[in-house]
């Protein structure tokens, strides 16, 4: 009754929790256009018709094959850049963001949850916004010196994804956190999409040597949102100054009795028990193998559709937005869609997860496996694939577990989502170079790389089956309380025997 008084009383267009999570969804915009630009600029910075022409001149050995039915999409294929960079050194790049991402994780995690998302994220999108407009200069200098730049855009936007799951902990109620938060978390392929499809575009411009537009065009993005985002973001509806009295009862009716611990001066981690809770041990692995996928998609999707498919590098810039641009849509339907079933009933919410989780991951093994078998000569078919295949990992951001550390700790959700994507991040670091090794003398060794995405994508569906759930844990009350007695009976023995004592 309280949340049709709610929706009834206050105009869609005047509910402030829609418009921090249209916010929400522009800096992961932000967000994913920095860290998926090196992927496609690395098409066009590198030379490499000089890269092929060592590898001819190293070797007397016939390295690839090269299939004469499968021609370029036209002559202008490679757009050779200044940089002579090889695919060793190309992956070590790509992974260099995740050296950096992985370490702020749990730091920003404890963070958000004890001070707020506010100036966290818009400040670490400061930071990286200035680090990013400084690449195209670096890039000349040496490699090394880009990837230092690429660590600490690492290093800022590790920060991000902790503050995204603090600010669906204070803002989206219990009964709309599917629609909100997938909402905002939708940002992240519609950011990869915009930067493949801009990329893209902008290899083959001649300004400013149409590759560093790529950074620059990131960079101002992100500075100017991170300036929005502080101006207008509370950390709690309740010090917001254009919020509606009945959207603010509504908001913290739903949630205040889950976070009515965490306020900073109370503020207690249970790091112990969330160490050893099986319930964040299920979500830690899904999300590692679900990453695994996910990350080959956006760090090595632009090298595929070159090698592989042969497409030119517009077409490369628009086919390899696609996927992005069909899992931002499936991530809102899949929120939407997981509310109504927990609101109706018709299933229990870890039952719900479980679900999201088996689509989320089983549909993209197989369409994984599917691309094994696929050639050049059917590319198209090979677009296809893709795209319907990551199109599926909406069901894990919109419904699945990207939403579980809200569910079984609201209070601490930016603590466990911080140790959850720390150790999701590590397919980041592995993954490109993987990719890379196995690619360099062979491009026909891409079904490798399928095969093994395929086997990890199995691994996380068996782990969550098994031992998921998101159901609120006992160690997730917020009551002080409730917390000591959980976690040292011993002190609870003591408490009764207290008031046995002092008692009339």
């Amino acid at each position: 009754m309280d949340e049709i008084n709610s929706k009834s009383s206050v105009p869609f267009w005047r509910l402030i929790r829609i418009t921090v999570a249209f916010l929400g969804f522009f800096g992961m915009i932000a967000h994913f256009s920095q860290r998926v630009n090196v992927g496609i600029a690395l098409v066009c910075m590198v030379n490499h018709s000089a890269i092929e022409q060592n590898k001819l001149n190293s070797t007397t050995t016939l390295i690839t094959h090269t299939d004469d039915s499968c021609p370029q999409t036209n002559n202008t294929n490679h757009i050779d850049g200044p940089l002579i960079w090889t695919k060793p050194i190309q992956g070590i790049i790509l992974g260099a963001y995740f050296w950096g991402y992985i370490i702020t994780q749990i730091p920003a995690g404890y963070l958000a949850s004890r001070f707020g998302p506010k100036f966290l994220f818009g400040g670490a999108m400061i930071v990286s916004s200035v680090v990013t407009a400084f690449m195209p200069i670096i890039a000349s200098a040496h490699w090394i010196l880009f990837c230092i730049l690429r660590l600490l855009v690492g290093l800022a936007h590790g920060t991000i994804a902790p503050c995204v799951a603090v600010i669906g902990a204070h803002w989206a109620p219990v009964h709309e956190r599917g629609k909100l938060m997938g909402f905002m978390n939708a940002g992240g392929p519609a950011g990869n999409a915009f930067g493949l499809l801009i990329g893209g575009l902008m290899c083959s411009w001649h300004i400013a040597g149409g590759w560093s537009l790529i950074f620059y065009s990131a960079a101002v993005f992100g500075f100017i949102w991170s300036i929005i985002w502080i101006l207008f973001y509370t950390n709690s509806p309740r010090n917001h100054r254009f919020i509606s009295t009945q959207e603010k009862e509504y908001i913290l009716q739903s949630s205040q009795q889950h976070l009515s611990g965490s306020n900073k001066n109370n503020f207690h981690a249970p790091w112990r028990a969330i160490l050893t809770s099986p319930a964040c041990w299920a979500l830690f692995i899904i999300h590692i193998c679900n990453n695994w996928g996910a990350y080959t998609f956006l760090t090595s999707t632009p090298k595929y559709m070159d090698e592989v498919l042969k497409f030119n590098v517009k077409s490369n810039g628009f086919l390899s937005a696609l996927p992005y641009i069909v899992v931002w849509l499936s991530t809102i339907i899949s929120g939407i869609i997981a509310d109504a079933i927990i609101r109706k009933n018709l299933l229990t919410t870890t039952n719900t997860r479980k679900l999201f989780n088996i689509l989320g991951n089983l549909l993209p093994a197989i369409f994984m496996l599917s691309l094994a078998f696929v050639t050049c000569q059917l590319r198209y078919v090979a677009v296809a694939l893709l795209t319907i295949g990551f199109a599926f990992r909406g069901c894990c951001v919109g419904g699945g577990y990207l939403l579980v550390a809200n569910d079984i700790a609201p209070a601490y959700a930016g603590i466990v989502f911080g140790i959850s994507n720390t150790l999701a991040t590590i397919p980041g670091i592995i993954s490109p170079y993987v990719v890379g090794a196995l690619t360099e003398k062979d491009p026909n060794n891409w079904h490798i790389v399928f095969f093994i995405c395929a086997a990890i994508y199995i691994i996380g569906i068996v782990v969550f089956t098994l031992l998921g759930s998101a159901e609120l844990q006992p160690w997730a009350r917020t009551s002080i309380e409730a917390r000591i007695a959980f976690e040292n009976p011993l002190s609870r023995e003591n408490d009764q025997s207290v008031q046995i004592n002092t008692g009339p």
